[in-house]
């Protein structure tokens, strides 16, 4: 399928992107130093990240468990593509000026919405079941991130509604993961 290898290309492109942001924000020492470590980490695991991509690029097989349609994936292809754009859009813009913490904190939550989307954990899920090292697993890697991520950030996002739509989205994933290591798992192998 087209859209999936253009759907990867994009995941990589957008761990690119975020990995620069990252490493622009982590280099501001007008920012607090308990921020600055955050995106000083996540920018080094965005490097580890893209190299997964990479990987899946040459590698993966997409096998279709969520059972999308073509026209899902061209919809998901368009959401991610205006994603890029706005990011690259940002980025354009943080060349040219300082943006302030608080915009930084905002972009950084913007930044991860898409590593949640479920083409994306069925992708990382799927490949995670073909390395022969399980603490290689990329859906309990990008968990673990999210759940720094949310933890360092929580303080800073009190007032803005976007913590609570990243604590909802982060729900949503734990569910997606859970429904595909239940239904496409050891578990269900097991069961079978």
């Amino acid at each position: 399928m087209k859209e999936i290898k253009e759907i990867i290309e994009i995941g990589i492109k957008l761990d690119e992107l975020t990995c620069e942001v990252y490493s622009n924000f982590a280099k501001r020492d007008d920012f607090d130093p308990q921020l600055v470590a955050m995106w000083a980490r996540m920018a080094e695991w965005k490097k580890v990240h893209i190299k997964h991509w990479k990987k899946i690029s040459k590698t993966f097989v997409y096998k279709n468990i969520l059972k999308r349609k073509p026209a899902e994936l061209a919809t998901i292809v368009k959401q991610l593509k205006n994603i890029q754009a706005e990011l690259v859009e940002f980025l354009r813009r943080l060349r040219k000026k300082k943006v302030s913490q608080s915009e930084a904190v905002s972009q950084t939550v913007l930044n991860e919405f898409c590593l949640i989307s479920d083409i994306f954990l069925e992708i990382f899920y799927s490949y995670g079941k073909t390395l022969e090292d399980p603490s290689a697993d990329v859906v309990t890697d990008c968990k673990a991130h999210m759940e720094y991520m949310a933890g360092t950030l929580q303080p800073y996002l009190r007032l803005n509604p976007l913590f609570s739509a990243l604590k909802k989205s982060m729900g949503e994933m734990e569910h997606t993961h859970n429904f595909l290591v239940l239904n496409y798992g050891k578990k269900k192998k097991a069961a079978g």
